[in-house]
């Protein structure tokens, strides 16, 4: 129950991929974390060269906690 809730807040505020797509990735260049809901409205950094990653534990903390941060 408490996964379903904290899973729910994270799609509301940061979007969802489909299902064989990472939730999380990083840009190559400067090493910013991003997520779909910035993907797709194309607000990418640098180049937009990203890959696949898991983040830190305080990204965590920022993404579940302060997710206007991220």
């Amino acid at each position: 129950m408490f996964d379903k809730a904290l899973r729910a807040r994270f799609i509301r505020f940061h979007g969802e991929g489909e299902a064989h797509q990472a939730d999380f990735y990083r840009c190559i260049t400067c090493g910013r974390l991003m997520t779909w809901k910035r993907i797709r409205t194309r607000d990418v950094c640098c180049t937009g060269r990203l890959c696949k990653t898991n983040p830190t534990w305080w990204e965590t903390v920022r993404i579940l906690a302060l997710p206007w941060t991220v």
